[in-house]
């Protein structure tokens, strides 16, 4: 098993991919914000859109606000994890 490549050690295992795992832990922590599950506030990493078109909900968020602040949502939040 150990002269094999890492993605043929996964695809064997039916393991996840490191980027695979990250992007999972990524949405974990987005969803926490969103929900309130962490001490990290909404407002500080989403503009929440004022149309009032969210069809039965008010969690929708700006799609612009959302490419801007990706790179940075996901950087504090890995920091946030390391001091958990």
């Amino acid at each position: 098993m150990k002269v094999l490549p890492y993605m043929d050690r996964i695809d064997r295992l039916g393991l996840w991919t490191l980027e695979e795992r990250r992007n999972r832990a990524d949405l974990i922590e987005v969803f926490k914000i969103c929900n309130g599950y962490t001490t990290l506030s909404l407002e500080a990493f989403f503009e929440v859109d004022s149309y009032g078109r969210t069809r039965g909900h008010n969690g929708k968020t700006s799609e612009t606000s959302l490419h801007k602040r990706h790179q940075e949502i996901l950087l504090l939040a890995q920091s946030y994890r390391q001091v958990e």
